[in-house]
């Protein structure tokens, strides 16, 4: 089965900043898509958990529709009790996402985010979808 146009299961490497703050964060996802409903695994340097080591994991729950995008993210390991919400645009060409986070019950922990494509990823995937493509045809030659 050929890939959706509109899939965007694969890899992603993003950066989210709260609003003042000088350094972004970066993350990376590990997203997958089944239509339009998204999971997916986040890692991240630890910016705010002294007592979490080094690196952040979450997981994304959230969805698609046309150029909008919008998930949830929970941290593993431990419960902040409020839950980052990030709503975004999806360009033309389905390789980026930019748009801003926040939490519901803390309104002032805000801030934008962006993420695109992992350039080799998005090329094993097009490649997948390609040999599927051509695999397809060759049966329907036999």
């Amino acid at each position: 089965m050929a890939a959706r146009s509109d899939d965007l299961t694969g890899r992603w490497l993003g950066r989210y900043d709260y609003q003042g703050a000088a350094e972004p964060v970066p993350f990376e996802v590990d997203l997958h898509d089944a239509g339009g409903t998204l999971t997916g695994d986040i890692t991240e340097p630890n910016s705010f958990r002294p007592d979490q080591g080094t690196i952040l994991s979450a997981v994304l729950n959230g969805d698609h529709n046309g150029q909008r995008v919008s998930f949830l993210k929970r941290y593993v390991g431990f419960d902040q009790g409020d839950h980052p919400r990030y709503q975004g645009e999806l360009n033309a060409a389905r390789t980026r996402i930019e748009g801003r986070w926040h939490f519901p019950k803390s309104p002032t922990l805000t801030g934008r985010f962006v993420m695109m494509r992992k350039p080799r990823a998005a090329a094993e995937e097009k490649a997948r979808g390609s040999a599927e493509v051509a695999e397809t045809a060759v049966r329907s030659v036999r």
